[in-house]
């Protein structure tokens, strides 16, 4: 397969200004460059370099490099979840699963462990983060607020506890390794749903091999 070439700031259509084509750029190279190289091992000179801009201009933006690996994150993880159905036990099981497709099964979920170490004590990341995260949790907690309009949850759920719940689950099985499959994801819907304690799964899931050291 050919390698994808670096996203440059130069050319573009006439007319458009450069700081915004020099934006995209960046964002686009921090991507290839974080699909390469990993989050610890990514570079901003590298970025730069791959985009077409200075370093100066990359930190006049994004004062850190997790600000900048959030902000392109943010413009590739969906921001939609699947229609709901009308159906409370497909419509959850689907919010499980597109937070495990959207947030884990990414560069995001492969580089989760580094960028939350780094946006730790950096207010501009965090920011991001909440950005990032925000729109998207809105519409997952309309999902499940529609399914307690039908009488399916309780009128009083908390939604944002139960979100926490599905992501804090999906993100601690990443960090330590442990892969989550259908039936994790069956196991978080009976949770929400039935309010079911989950149960071991028949065979063990093998550990997830790192993708980068």
């Amino acid at each position: 397969m050919t390698e994808s070439r670096c996203p440059t700031a130069g050319g573009g259509r006439r007319g458009r200004p450069r700081s915004t084509r020099s934006h995209a750029a960046v964002l686009a190279a921090t991507m290839k460059v974080l699909s390469e190289v990993g989050y610890v091992a990514l570079r901003v000179d590298a970025v730069a370099a791959c985009a077409g801009v200075s370093r100066a201009t990359i930190y006049r933006w994004w004062p850190s490099k997790a600000s900048l690996v959030v902000e392109a994150l943010d413009r590739v993880i969906p921001t939609t979840v699947p229609l709901p159905t009308g159906d409370t036990r497909a419509d959850v099981r689907a919010v499980v699963q597109a937070t495990l497709d959207n947030y884990i099964r990414t560069p995001f979920g492969a580089n989760l462990a580094a960028i939350a170490s780094d946006a730790v004590g950096d207010p501009d990341a965090t920011a991001r983060l909440v950005d990032l995260f925000g729109p998207r949790r809105a519409a997952d907690a309309s999902v499940l607020l529609a399914g307690a309009g039908r009488g399916d949850l309780p009128h009083d759920v908390d939604v944002h506890l139960l979100l926490d719940i599905v992501m804090g689950t999906l993100v601690f099985r990443q960090l330590v390794g442990v892969p989550s499959d259908d039936y994790t994801v069956d196991q978080l819907t009976n949770l929400i749903v039935d309010g079911a304690a989950p149960r071991q799964p028949p065979t063990p899931p093998q550990p997830i091999k790192a993708a980068h050291p």
